[in-house]
């Protein structure tokens, strides 16, 4: 019963830190172009103590083509080396975590408005976030 909460506890977590990463501005930087995608995630590596260079290159090699869903990948990424333990649990139970994280972007109407202008699914967003989070271990 107890690691049943630690692991909801710990994937509710990653969700509500995904759905207002960074500072709660994820969905107004949302980036269109590759440029500013590299741009964002330079800055937002500095805010997580990552060197800007090693996060560019996890954008780089993103498993995805366009600009938002590699950004939310390397979003993930940052987050999954901030917190190990979320990190572990979007590699065990990506299944899961994706959901929550999905539930987290829909329970977002700026983030699941801007989403959609841009033709990204929750699902897909959470998809390549955990993704991302789970190649940080």
């Amino acid at each position: 019963m107890g690691e049943y909460a630690l692991i909801t506890a710990a994937v509710a977590s990653l969700a509500v830190s995904i759905a207002t990463i960074p500072e709660g501005k994820l969905a107004a930087r949302l980036p269109t172009t590759a440029a500013k995608a590299q741009a964002l995630v330079a800055r937002d590596a500095r805010a997580h103590d990552v060197p800007g260079a090693e996060a560019k290159k996890v954008l780089a090699r993103a498993p995805y083509g366009r600009a938002p869903l590699r950004y939310l990948y390397a979003t993930g990424w940052l987050g999954g080396m901030k917190n190990q333990a979320s990190c572990l649990f979007a590699r065990t139970t990506p299944a899961t975590t994706a959901a929550r994280v999905t539930k987290a972007i829909r329970g977002n109407r700026t983030l699941r408005d801007r989403l959609a202008r841009m033709h990204v699914t929750a699902a897909q967003a959470a998809s390549a976030i955990v993704r991302g989070t789970a190649s940080a271990c």
